[in-house]
């Protein structure tokens, strides 16, 4: 089967969940016999386009070649050619376009078959926007990349914390991050953050290292003991998957929209003062939390990404 991707995705550099998504699933299915297209020719045209966003745009290592207009196109010169979407972003109260969740929406109501990445986002964020047939699919992780740390007695000496973010926006949790920051100065506990800061934010007492991707990120989260995460209103999060993967129990906010559905690796936290006591919490349970992802934890590209293969399969066979 001819697959046609509305993104492509320069798979060496570091970058969002939805860009690492792209590149994965492609992997994935060029393993089962698949071509993976990244242009739409009318002459030519494919068995079936996935969408990863509504809109055009072109950044360092990401081309994204069809938007939304061009969806319209193809449906109305090729109404029979199936299209599948994959709802991954929200518009407020991230920064975004004010008709992004109206653009969002037309996309997901011409398809003929929607992927939500997390329950929250289907039942809550996008709760009556959207009414072609769907199936939640949450986000997953290399399972031969993010392996399981393995801790050794005592637990820690210093107790060590990660968090890792791609966009630089406030969002992702740093009015947290940065009272964390702060709290740590004359503490036996290291806070390292990997990715873009915002702009203005300066670490005084962490760790932060530029965006990486990949065995050099699974290396860095192996070198901590508890993962948090403070982001707001996340889609779903491939950040928390890839910390929790790696061995790692994990704090999140309560405002973090799907990051609830991993919540049976960690502990909710309502705000700074919260965090501190829950903090302590997962410490004295860190050894349950951690024998929890050993044996349950199942949120791996080779469980998830044949959840995708049926739908496009069968889509495209009606």
């Amino acid at each position: 089967m001819r697959i046609c991707f509305s993104m492509h995705v320069d798979p060496d550099i570091p970058c969002g969940g939805g860009a690492k998504f792209s590149v994965k699933f492609a992997e994935y299915m060029q393993s089962q016999g698949h071509t993976i297209e990244y242009f739409f020719e009318e002459s030519s045209p494919p068995d079936c386009v996935i969408f990863f966003d509504h809109k055009l745009y072109s950044g360092e290592g990401i081309n994204k070649w069809i938007g939304l207009e061009e969806a319209k196109k193809i449906k109305s010169k090729f109404p029979k050619l199936p299209i599948i979407t994959r709802v991954n972003d929200i518009g407020p109260p991230k920064d975004r376009p004010i008709d992004f969740v109206d653009r969002f929406c037309s996309l997901a109501n011409i398809s003929d078959h929607v992927i939500f990445i997390s329950q929250w986002l289907k039942d809550d964020y996008y709760k009556d926007k959207i009414k072609s047939s769907s199936t939640v699919i949450y986000n997953s992780v290399d399972e031969s990349v993010f392996t399981t740390k393995k801790y050794k007695e005592p637990l820690f000496d210093a107790l060590k914390l990660f968090s890792h973010h791609w966009s630089p926006s406030r969002i992702k949790g740093w009015d947290i991050y940065e009272q964390i920051d702060k709290w740590i100065s004359d503490k036996n506990i290291k806070f390292t953050f990997a990715g873009n800061l915002p702009p203005g934010v300066k670490l005084q007492n962490s760790q932060a290292i530029p965006p990486v991707t990949g065995e050099k990120l699974a290396e860095e989260i192996r070198k901590h003991d508890v993962y948090i995460t403070a982001s707001e209103h996340e889609p779903c999060g491939m950040h928390h998957i890839e910390g929790i993967a790696c061995g790692l129990p994990y704090l999140y906010s309560a405002k973090g929209g799907g990051l609830k559905e991993a919540a049976k690796y960690g502990i909710e936290f309502a705000d700074f003062n919260d965090f501190k006591q829950k903090l302590k919490d997962i410490t004295r349970a860190h050894l349950l939390f951690y024998n929890k992802i050993k044996t349950e934890f199942n949120l791996y590209n080779k469980n998830h990404f044949p959840k995708y293969q049926d739908i496009v399969e069968k889509t495209s066979q009606t």
